[in-house]
Formats: C-alpha cells, structure tokens, sequence
C-alpha cells in the first residue's frame, strides 16, 4: 500500500488603480489637480503561497507576496517581498511560521475594522500615523494556536540579528482573540526595540559641551490595540482603542515618552458582492474619515 503527499500552491493578488481629483492641497503651491492613484484604497500586491501534506497530521507551506506598482511597473524599494516571506508547519499544535510576516497589532486592527484587510487604506494611514506598529516583522518566529473554546492566541518574536545585542532592533508582540458567533473580542500589543542609537559631537549638534547621544529615529516603542466587533446579519459594526508608548527623538538625558491614544470605530453592510462602509478615526487633534464601497 502506497501512500501520496498532496500538495496545492496558489496564486494571489488584488488590483487597485483610478484617477483621481484633489482640490485644496494645502502642502503643495498647486490648489488642484488630477492625478493618477495607484493602491489608494487597497495595496496592489500578488502573492505566491503553497501547502503540502507531509503525514503525520502536519502540513508544511509557504507565502511570498509582493508589492505591484501599477503606475509604472516597478515594486517597493524596500525589498521584492517585503509583505510575506516564510515558510510554516502546521498540525493539531496550531502553526509555527519562520520569516516575515505581518505584525498582530496590524492584523488584529485590521480584523476589527468591517471594511479592513491588510493592506486597508485606513490601517495603513492609521499606522502611520498613530506609529503604533510597523506592518511586518523581519526575522520574525510566529507561533498561532488552535481555537480553544473560541480563543485563539499568537505570539511572535522578531530576532535582532545584532551579534553585539540580542535586543536591539527586536520585535516582541502577541495577540489573543475571542470569536463566539457574532462577537469578536481582539487584543493585541507589542514591545519594539530601537536598532541602535547615534552618537553625534558637540559641533556636530550645535551644543556646547561633551559628545550626547543621540536616540536615533528608531526608537524603543510599547503599542496596543483593543476592540470588540458584532454582527446581525448583513450588519457588522465596530470599535477599538489604539495606544502608542515611544521615546522622543531627542537627548537620551532629556527625553521623555511620548503617548499617543486614538479611537476607532467602523460600520459596514454586506450584500451579494458589495461591501458598504465606513470608518472614524480620531487621535490627539486628528480625525481620519473614510467612506468606502
């Protein structure tokens, strides 16, 4: 009796592009204009991703997926496969996943969200601006656990990769998730290590004195995300609260954390194909509205 893996590999993607008319564009000396939008609502991307049955009752895959630039061909300068690039084992013990892979505070804001996806306009302008995470973590070690009695947990551990410090640059994060019908309950959060710090001279910085360190724009940073989402029907709605604890980009001796807090709430209707939404976002004076279909 013989007996045969079965293997699958997919390929994935989604397309965004339009034209698009700007008026009152207060940063630039031109008013209005028309212009052409690549990714404005989701990120153009194509993946590749594969799973084969090795026995045993384990699985083992892979995903790599890239940026598609629409408007002029090209892909991200910050790598091919800056989105996804891992590979993964999976059994009744949950998944362990080696490689880079999307950070849990991002998927879980983006899972609360009725009209969010990864790669959403509104996670990704939120994200941005709020700084609460990076969208993916290199050198990353993801492990996700089976449902149990509806809870899922992740916990994930980006690597250095600095022979001087096993901290630096090191990503730790988690997130648990309760789903029990039409209720979901999502939490998320993440302890972010700067890379590495500047030393720069007195002259250099215009300061009188000795050599000051410097904390490098890449600095230490504690963020969390919490929501609950509930569905009647074709009706989903939801909200969350979003937190960002970071150092100024200032004097290690002077520097103070910077807190940030913003609030989310999101509304959408499904029918057939079509998903009708929105979502409010407000952070310290800032208000991010969007409407999309």
């Amino acid at each position: 009796m013989s007996a045969f893996a079965q293997s699958s590999v997919t390929l994935y993607g989604q397309f965004d592009a339009g034209v698009y008319s700007l008026k009152d564009v207060k940063a630039t000396t031109l008013k209005s204009g028309t212009v052409y939008g690549d990714g404005a609502t989701f990120s153009n991307i194509l993946g590749f991703k594969g799973t084969e049955d090795i026995g045993g009752g384990l699985k083992a895959g892979f995903d790599f997926q890239t940026d598609v630039q629409t408007n002029n061909g090209g892909s991200n300068h910050n790598g091919m496969f800056r989105r996804q690039a891992n590979g993964n084992i999976a059994g009744n013990f949950g998944e362990v996943k080696l490689g880079l892979t999307t950070n849990p505070i991002i998927a879980t804001n983006s899972a609360l969200m009725p009209t969010g996806a990864n790669g959403n306009s509104v996670s990704t302008t939120t994200s941005s601006a709020m700084g609460y995470s990076d969208f993916y973590t290199k050198n990353a070690v993801t492990y996700t656990s089976p449902a149990f009695y509806g809870v899922t947990a992740q916990i994930q551990r980006g690597m250095s990769n600095n022979i001087e410090s096993s901290s630096a640059g090191s990503v730790s994060a988690y997130s648990l998730a309760y789903v029990n019908g039409p209720l979901e309950v999502r939490y998320a959060a993440q302890d972010r290590k700067a890379a590495a710090s500047t030393v720069l001279s007195a002259s250099n910085a215009k300061l009188s004195g000795t050599n000051l360190t410097i904390a490098a724009p890449d600095v230490n940073k504690e963020s969390s995300v919490f929501g609950v989402k509930y569905t009647v029907g074709a009706w989903s709605a939801a909200v969350a609260r979003m937190e960002s604890n970071k150092a100024a980009d200032a004097l290690v001796a002077t520097a103070k954390t910077i807190k940030q807090t913003g609030n989310q709430a999101g509304v959408a209707y499904t029918t057939g194909a079509w998903t009708l939404g929105g979502t409010l976002t407000k952070s310290q004076d800032s208000k991010l509205t969007v409407l999309q279909a």
